[in-house]
């Protein structure tokens, strides 16, 4: 059995732009339901265009960048057990 010597930079890195993708989405979802309360709008439908909006813009290049590679790392790894 291997013994797990942690997290890498970029796998800490992977995760952190995750979780702040996660907060960002959370915190729209609150932000609206406490606009429709404020404004007496209880109605349940969502605005999709704020909550894409808050998603895209929440990231750096770096991020990005970050993203790109590891899902690209992925791809190769798929790509190669396939490929055997």
């Amino acid at each position: 059995m291997k013994k797990w010597s942690g997290y890498t930079l970029d796998e800490l890195r992977y995760r952190r732009a995750i979780n702040h993708v996660k907060m960002e989405m959370e915190k729209e979802r609150v932000m609206l339901s406490a606009n429709r309360i404020m404004n007496g709008k209880p109605s349940s439908e969502e605005s999709s265009s704020g909550l894409f909006r808050k998603v895209f813009t929440g990231f750096s290049i770096l991020d990005y960048a970050l993203l790109a590679f590891q899902a690209g790392k992925q791809f190769r790894k798929i790509y190669r057990f396939f490929k055997r």
